[in-house]
């Protein structure tokens, strides 16, 4: 049942729920009524027992301290009720209603060249790398980004992205945004293996990296947004991407392979900072 019945006074009398938006490991996310203003978000309900409490806590937590931003979704209040019985507790996230599809299902769901206007996915790119930049010069590293993470507001024709699912984000170390590549002595030493496997940077399946790992993942999604066909037979674009081995027909495109292997080096003291993205003449 959508409703949960000791989180009426705290929750329910707040918000209507209109629609279930989807549903996964962590619980279910709602499309909601806010009661008192008519107003629409989308509405994250984790189901916590004691052992996933902090981890809730700390996605709470990251979420206020990175702050608001044009590329981010937005969130707009939480309530947790500590039940009775099982589970220990309802925590509700309430954040800005997006479009249904995300960017996963929009590449999917547009494969030909005309519907990828360059102009379109060049402001695209921009917009992810603004989001990282911002999120980096708060001292935060996303680990998870990928298509599935990555939405489109509401009533723009789906030409403006919102990124979301800040569950595995996580502190830096130092201040990103007064350093460049830090030596391997001030590497930090993070989760091993948290992320999307096939969006993670090699180094992450280790205990150290950076938020370089959001540049790696940047990379792949901008080789996904400009190569349409993957030429290799058995091997994706993402595939191609990680062996360096560029199919003879991608070597026409000499300023896409520069820009495509300088996000994805596997060396990620050599990958630019997102400022340096921006200011890249390839997506001017």
């Amino acid at each position: 049942m959508a409703t949960c019945e000791e989180c009426l006074e705290v929750f329910h009398n707040n918000y209507r729920i209109v629609d279930v938006l989807g549903h996964g490991s962590f619980g279910v996310v709602f499309h909601c009524e806010r009661r008192r203003d008519e107003g629409l978000f989308a509405v994250k309900r984790l189901d916590l027992d004691k052992a996933n409490l902090s981890l809730a806590a700390r996605e709470v937590n990251t979420i206020t301290n990175i702050g608001r931003h044009p590329e981010f979704i937005y969130f707009e209040e939480v309530f947790w009720k500590e039940h009775q019985k099982e589970p220990t507790g309802h925590l509700y996230i309430s954040m800005e209603l997006c479009e249904r599809i995300t960017l996963k299902e929009w590449l999917s769901e547009n494969k030909k060249a005309e519907n990828r206007p360059w102009t379109m996915i060049k402001d695209w790119i921009r917009q992810l790398t603004r989001a990282l930049d911002h999120l980096h010069r708060n001292d935060f590293i996303h680990r998870d980004l990928k298509p599935a993470n990555v939405f489109f507001q509401r009533e723009t024709h789906f030409r403006k992205l919102k990124v979301g699912d800040f569950g595995l984000a996580t502190r830096a170390i130092g201040d990103i945004g007064k350093r460049k590549s830090p030596p391997e002595t001030e590497q930090q030493n993070h989760t091993a293996g948290a992320g999307t496997p096939y969006y993670m940077a090699p180094e992450q399946v280790g205990e150290t990296y950076d938020e370089k790992v959001d540049i790696f993942s940047l990379g792949l999604i901008c080789a996904e947004l400009i190569i349409l066909n993957t030429p290799t037979e058995g091997m994706c674009t993402n595939d191609i991407i990680r062996s360096g081995r560029w199919p003879i027909e991608w070597r026409d495109f000499p300023d896409v392979l520069q820009f495509l292997s300088l996000l994805t080096d596997l060396n990620p003291s050599e990958r630019p900072t997102a400022a340096e993205i921006l200011s890249h003449p390839f997506i001017q």
